[in-house]
């Protein structure tokens, strides 16, 4: 009778075996579906990426193409900036747009998928003159299979008209402000070709001839178009070569380069732009110059220099950490600044510094035992006065620095000497020495970077340590 039941209940647990099988593979694919749309159709932009499209669809005057970077809902409310800066395009008002003067993108603490970036300097180039503006623009990452970066809000927070009076003895030149400029469509493709990253476009601008000449200037532009490219022309004029009839000279344009979120450098560029052709003359390019390079190069090579400061004609040697490299030079500048002002008694610079939430705590270690102190800004204040009154010279050594953090947030930790010679004669110089460790933000109200917190632990009978 078992045998019986045994071989009619076989089939039946082989088909719920079966069952089982087929569907925990289904439910295996729907899973990996789902992680592949997570993973790969989730798009990579980044914010600064998002900025460059948002200035380039302002500078190109295509109400559509900046329409298409909104939120749908947020385009709807009065309040979100939207219809002004969309009226604007419909006018046919030009725009300039200068990345270089705004803060760094940072993130909202509320909201994980949200950033700010505030204090942009947009020029709207109005029927009755320039007019200056400061754009605060709020972006999120937007979509349920697809998610990309989208506007919710761009806002004009100030503005005024911009002088462009200029001695009538003296033609204007300008690029920007002379619609009758007769290079000026050619550099407005110019700089739309290396923005989009297209090597073609930019090669057909190109003489040819020019192009086989000054072969060194077409490969080196050419070669850095794998990164992202800013290109400022707010300041860019042009001049006709005197003994070249048709040749003109364009100065005054600033490239930055990035690779994703990270700024490489940033240089100056000079274009000479000549009338070619037999038949149909074009305004061709004849040489594209890479001229003088600032950021990540120039921080490269001053921490060629190995010193014990990071003010003063001395550089600061190099610095160590997992920070991006603007973020390197951002906080090597202040802290460069908060250096200086301490040893110089500048008490206002000093102070400008910090943010007016910051909390020191200064530790003192003896015998193994800790004692902590904590100072609220103006307590800092009272404390450095009284400092400075104290030493007639004040030395800050700092050396072994170390940078930490991201885009908008930072931590420098180094080690730091102290000497200070005491304004009467009688008493010999003070000396200590510890680790200090700043940390720093970027400020929402002006998107300048201000120490937040300051740790420093005193060590008592230490030697120097050494420089690295």
């Amino acid at each position: 009778m078992n045998d019986v039941q045994n071989r009619q209940n076989s089939p039946k647990k082989t088909a719920i075996s079966q069952n089982l099988i087929w569907g925990g593979a289904i439910a295996a694919i729907v899973i990996a579906f789902v992680l592949f749309l997570v993973i790969f159709m989730s798009s990579s932009e980044t914010p600064t990426a998002f900025l460059a499209k948002w200035k380039t669809a302002l500078e190109s005057g295509d109400a559509k193409k900046y329409e298409s970077l909104w939120v749908k809902s947020e385009r709807q409310r009065p309040d979100r900036g939207y219809q002004n800066t969309a009226r604007l395009l419909t006018d046919n008002v030009n725009f300039e747009v200068n990345l270089e003067g705004s803060s760094q993108p940072y993130r909202e603490p509320r909201f994980p998928n949200r950033y700010r970036i505030e204090g942009i300097p947009v020029t709207a180039h109005l029927p009755e003159g320039p007019r200056q503006q400061l754009r605060n623009l709020v972006i999120e990452k937007k979509g349920i299979i697809q998610q990309c970066w989208k506007i919710i809000q761009d806002e004009s927070v100030g503005e005024g008209m911009v002088a462009t009076v200029a001695p009538e003895s003296t033609p204007q030149s300008s690029l920007v402000n002379n619609a009758n400029s007769p290079v000026g469509p050619l550099v407005l493709a110019w700089k739309s070709a290396l923005e989009a990253q297209n090597v073609q476009t930019y090669t057909d601008l190109w003489d040819k001839s020019a192009r086989k000449k000054r072969a060194s200037s077409f490969r080196s532009a050419t070669k850095l178009m794998s990164q992202t490219h800013i290109v400022e022309i707010l300041y860019a004029t042009y001049n006709p070569v005197p003994t070249q009839k048709n040749r003109y000279v364009v100065d005054g344009i600033r490239v930055t380069l990035q690779s994703g979120d990270e700024i490489i450098e940033t240089h100056n560029r000079t274009l000479t732009i000549e009338k070619k052709g037999f038949f149909r003359r074009k305004w061709r390019l004849i040489n594209d110059q890479i001229g003088e390079i600032s950021g990540a190069i120039a921080l490269r090579r001053a921490e060629q220099v190995s010193t014990n400061t990071v003010s003063g004609e001395e550089s600061g040697g190099t610095f160590d950490g997992n920070a991006p490299i603007d973020t390197h030079l951002k906080v090597r500048q202040i802290l460069g600044k908060w250096q200086e002002a301490w040893e110089g008694k500048d008490l206002e610079t000093y102070m400008s510094t910090y943010s007016d939430k910051a909390l020191i705590t200064r530790v003192t270690v003896r015998d193994a035992k800790e004692s902590k102190v904590y100072l609220t800004k103006k307590q800092l204040r009272t404390k450095m006065k009284r400092l400075n009154a104290m030493y007639s010279d004040i030395q800050v050594g700092i050396s072994n620095p170390q940078i930490n953090g991201d885009r908008a947030v930072a931590d420098v930790t180094f080690v730091q000497k102290f000497t200070g010679t005491p304004a009467s004669g009688t008493r010999p110089a003070y000396s200590d020495i510890g680790t200090k460790k700043l940390n720093l933000m970027v400020d929402p109200t002006d998107g300048h970077w201000r120490i937040y917190a300051e740790t420093w632990k005193r060590y008592e009978n230490v030697p120097d340590y050494p420089k690295m």
